[in-house]
């Protein structure tokens, strides 16, 4: 069963959940979760960051609805995996823990979104790097909606979403390789870039003030390995994002767990 979870008393979930809903003929059931074929709408009373629930329910993948906030304001879509890099989970989760991320799916996302009139609107339609919780390991994917309160009440974008995500679960996967992404913002243009136009399919995204003193927190990187639903074949580093003793630390790293390693200077 493929899970779609909302939180009410966010907006920008709600709106995507209720437009899903009544769009796509979902019936309610006697638990409260809405169900169409294989896939099952489940309302969460908790914020979506703090729902470690969803492994109790059986699902084999779970899409977290919700709003995006940015302090920039720009209007957006965007898609990640949770988990906490460092020894602080001030948003759900556990330190330094990840959680099972689903490459293709946020792949799928991004390109879904990207073929509609979001595009058109003036959305950015991005990555973020891995944050917050919930910490699963049910598969798991935050599809949100945001950046300024106009973007995350507005019902539009919350339907185009909507049938960009059902869109989504119901097409043929197409991707390349899949891979850990090291560097970058928290909000990496290049890898978003990568992932639409080439097709890498992006697991966890380790940002670069992820990273701590002396890169103290590598060994990190194979956790991000290790909990996907498909298993990463290299680490794509923003090179310029490090300096070379920085680097050189991350190539021994990788080396170490196995992973090969591609620079995005060389694409």
């Amino acid at each position: 069963m493929i899970g779609i979870l909302f939180n009410e008393k966010d907006v920008a979930s709600k709106n995507i959940a209720e437009y899903i809903i009544k769009q796509y003929g979902f019936e309610e059931r006697q638990d409260g979760a809405f169900i169409s074929g294989n896939i099952k709408v489940v309302k969460s009373e908790k914020d979506l960051i703090y729902a470690d629930f969803v492994d109790n329910l059986g699902l084999e993948i779970a899409y977290m609805l919700s709003k995006h906030v940015s302090a920039a304001g720009i209007s957006s879509i965007t898609t990640h995996a949770t988990g906490n890099w460092n020894g602080e989970a001030k948003l759900g989760g556990k330190p330094y823990e990840l959680s099972i991320a689903a490459p293709v799916e946020m792949l799928s996302i991004l390109r879904s979104a990207a073929n509609t009139r979001l595009s058109e609107m003036g959305l950015q339609i991005t990555y973020e790097a891995t944050h917050h919780g919930p910490l699963l390991k049910t598969p798991s994917l935050f599809v949100e909606i945001g950046g300024n309160e106009q973007a995350v009440g507005n019902k539009e974008y919350a339907a185009l979403l909507g049938d960009a995500l059902m869109r989504e679960i119901d097409m043929e996967k197409e991707y390349g390789r899949v891979v850990i992404g090291i560097g970058g913002t928290h909000y990496p243009d290049r890898f978003s870039k990568l992932a639409k136009e080439r097709g890498f399919a992006f697991a966890h995204i380790m940002p670069r003030y992820a990273l701590e003193s002396e890169g103290s927190n590598l060994f990190m990187l194979e956790q991000a390995a290790e909990r996907s639903r498909l298993k990463p074949e290299a680490g794509l580093i923003d090179w310029h994002s490090f300096n070379s003793t920085e680097r050189q630390k991350i190539l021994k790293k990788l080396e170490d767990i196995g992973l090969d390693y591609i620079s995005t200077q060389n694409l």
